[in-house]
């Protein structure tokens, strides 16, 4: 694994473990929302335990984004003609692609 990471520079490698921790910290910031509004209603009719709704909070939104959401950037991908992201340079093809 590590001999992936041989051919790149040092400020590469620094960018893309950075970008990387700003990433998981945006979706370990973003999961807290998105778990009191999922469970905000079933603890208030006291349908089920604020434990327990957490943790099926957690568990299934940790589903869905291994389940589901490789399948949604490959079909926005897939909107994108291939033939116009080769004939152009990489950074405007980047540029397409994410945004």
């Amino acid at each position: 694994m590590i001999d992936l990471f041989s051919g790149l520079d040092a400020w590469v490698l620094v960018s893309l473990l950075l970008a990387l921790a700003f990433v998981l910290t945006f979706e370990f910031i973003n999961g807290f929302h998105d778990t009191a509004n999922a469970v905000a209603t079933v603890i208030y009719t006291k349908a089920m335990p604020p434990h327990l709704a957490v943790l099926f909070s957690g568990v299934f939104n940790f589903l869905g984004v291994l389940l589901g959401g490789v399948g949604v950037a490959y079909a926005i991908v897939h909107l994108l003609p291939v033939e116009l992201l080769i004939n152009v340079n990489t950074g405007h093809g980047l540029a397409m692609v994410f945004s």
